[in-house]
């Protein structure tokens, strides 16, 4: 019988073993050491350095009790001990299953605040959990105002009413310099049973994505982050021809091929074969960034966080089938 996140959760909470979250970087993560009480302190919260560090992780039903790893209360220690290590500013989450999920996780989290798309109505919402001490929230809710071409089916593009969240803040560097940025979680159509409609599927709600962004946000520091649930050198979808598989253009062509507007930053990994998912070896979890950011990007800061199979033992079986992906910007610029 899968565990009860909630039950365990109170019963660690009773025996006073307090999760730790330390301060490290990418490299790798170090085990929290016990004080002479026998408890596990947190240490201080992420203080603004002029980088924003953000990261997209699908988390494979997260706080969802009959679905996704065995044991819940695992998942959220393992959840912890990884984001001990990226100490980032900004997560774009995937496949949470409600508030209380991110609450109870945000509270072993010192400085930190989450909240999930409320409006989806599924188990598998996105979410945002940011640093308190670097952003300051200023709006956020669903991307659903698009042209009549996409209006009327926005909502089954996307599969599950998952239509884009979006995350409005503003950002403060070291010596206090701010600057408003807009960020967005989203999680594409997955390949199930007609995978061509899964992908047709894909293509508009990224077209139709695109112009709005086009069309609302000019010039916006936009970041898109998420699980795109396709590649984006070619798309996961192909179609049998001659007895060959004949792979489609990706369904988020308009920002690959709009070099001027956007980067798709993540588009790198893909080109050098590098995966984020646990079982298959194209890359589905993206960042695609405006050209507003395009100098503040820090040059060869994308990265899959591999080393969070090492961290913890049958990671893809206890956490996550995706692994961490994260971008870097110097917004002090």
């Amino acid at each position: 019988m899968k565990n009860s996140f909630l039950s365990k959760l109170s019963l660690f909470i009773t025996l006073s073993a307090t999760l730790f979250i330390s301060s490290c970087d990418t490299g790798g993560y170090e085990p929290p050491e016990e004080d002479s009480s026998g408890k596990l302190s947190p240490t201080e919260a992420v203080a603004p350095d002029g980088v924003l560090e953000t990261v997209t992780w699908n988390l494979e039903w997260y706080g969802a009790p009959k679905q996704g790893p065995e044991d819940d209360f695992q998942q959220a220690k393992n959840v912890l001990q990884v984001v001990d290590s990226l100490n980032a500013d900004l997560y774009a989450l995937q496949e949470i299953s409600s508030q209380q999920a991110i609450d109870e996780l945000t509270q072993f989290m010192p400085g930190y605040r989450g909240f999930v798309a409320e409006y989806v109505p599924y188990n598998q919402k996105m979410a945002f959990i940011y640093n308190t001490n670097t952003i300051d929230s200023l709006s956020a809710g669903p991307i659903t105002e698009v042209r009549d071409t996409y209006q009327e089916e926005w909502g089954y593009y996307w599969a599950s009413g998952r239509e884009p969240l979006y995350f409005e803040f503003q950002f403060t560097t070291a010596d206090g310099n701010e600057g408003t940025y807009y960020a967005i979680s989203i999680h594409g159509k997955a390949n199930t049973s007609d995978y061509q409609e899964s992908y047709q599927r894909r293509q508009k709600a990224a077209e139709g994505l695109y112009h709005y962004l086009q069309d609302e946000k000019p010039d916006a520091n936009i970041i898109l982050l998420g699980d795109y649930n396709d590649d984006v050198d070619q798309s996961i979808y192909y179609e049998e021809q001659n007895d060959e598989r004949v792979y489609q253009e990706t369904p988020y062509d308009e920002f690959v091929t709009d070099t001027e507007n956007f980067s798709v930053i993540t588009k790198k990994l893909s080109d050098n074969g590098i995966s984020a998912s646990v079982n298959y070896d194209n890359i589905i979890d993206h960042i695609t960034m405006s050209n507003e950011l395009f100098d503040n990007y820090i040059e060869g800061s994308v990265g899959v966080y591999e080393e969070a199979q090492g961290l913890i033992s049958n990671y893809g079986e206890t956490t996550s089938d995706h692994l961490p992906v994260w971008v870097q910007f110097d917004v002090a610029k």
